[in-house]
């Protein structure tokens, strides 16, 4: 296990949810952290609330040039970059046939570009100090469900990106570790919750697999990962059957799914109407 006293780490999306969780975690066991977030405000605060060695930088991370220099800035601020944590994302909720393609194409933009632009920019940093990247991906990669298509593509494009990634630097000895989530109490999924169709499309999964979970015990198990170098963190735990059965499991939420599907399009359409 490796500890994290003395340590550098940068945080995407950390003005709030679970990366501000996260920041938090970090800086409690000793760690230096680099606050990254599109907020600037936002960021600032959370920051200032963590207080210590603890900055906070406004960048984009769907853009290179931004998320190139917020790594360069925690590096030059603190000397080198021991861990990243590539968290920041965002969801849209909608089916694939009415869902505007533009705010479908800006999640993909964000969660899977975004995290691409991150490991790039991050890579010389951690090469040097034979660090690690934390990637957060979504249980939502192995199985995929309805009104959330982007969301989906988005995750399970960052798992795949974690896994080519582990085998590419493994012999720098960099770790790369890729995150499972169910559903956190993060404001992201309190925007679900209050859109009716995203909701009852939720309510399509089965009771286990739809609950919420707190925040902080997700960051308390990114961290532990962390220190532990491990390749994947799972929370809960039922995903792992989840994630082991994807196949043969993934029919059987469908099942549900599909449902949910008639009364998820009629809310979407009143919505629209609305």
């Amino acid at each position: 296990m490796v500890g994290m006293n003395g340590s550098v780490a940068v945080v995407t999306g950390a003005a709030s949810g679970l990366g501000l969780a996260v920041a938090r975690k970090l800086a409690g066991r000793g760690a230096r952290v680099a606050l990254v977030d599109i907020d600037a405000a936002a960021v600032e605060a959370a920051a200032a609330s963590i207080g210590g060695e603890t900055i906070a930088i406004a960048a984009d991370i769907a853009d290179a040039a931004q998320i190139g220099r917020a790594m360069e800035t925690a590096a030059g601020r603190f000397g080198r970059i021991d861990v990243v944590v590539a968290n920041a994302g965002v969801t849209a909720a909608g089916t694939i046939r009415r869902i505007d393609p533009a705010a479908w194409e800006r999640v993909v933009e964000v969660n899977l570009l975004g995290t691409w632009r991150t490991v790039r920019a991050a890579l010389p940093s951690l090469l040097d100090s034979r660090g690690s990247i934390f990637l957060v991906s979504s249980g939502f990669a192995a199985a995929p469900g309805p009104h959330a298509s982007a969301y989906a593509v988005s995750k399970a494009g960052i798992e795949s990106l974690g896994r080519s990634l582990r085998i590419e630097v493994a012999h720098h000895d960099v770790a790369v570790g890729i995150g499972y989530f169910g559903f956190l109490d993060t404001p992201l999924v309190a925007g679900i919750d209050a859109d009716p169709a995203a909701s009852r499309a939720r309510d399509g999964m089965p009771r286990a697999f739809r609950r919420t979970h707190p925040v902080d015990a997700a960051a308390g198990a990114i961290v532990t990962g962390i220190e532990r170098r491990s390749d994947s963190v799972v929370y809960p735990r039922l995903l792992r059957v989840q994630l082991l059965l994807r196949g043969l499991l993934g029919r059987g939420i469908e099942g549900g799914w599909r449902k949910a599907m008639p009364e998820v399009e009629r809310l979407e359409e009143a919505s629209t109407r609305s």
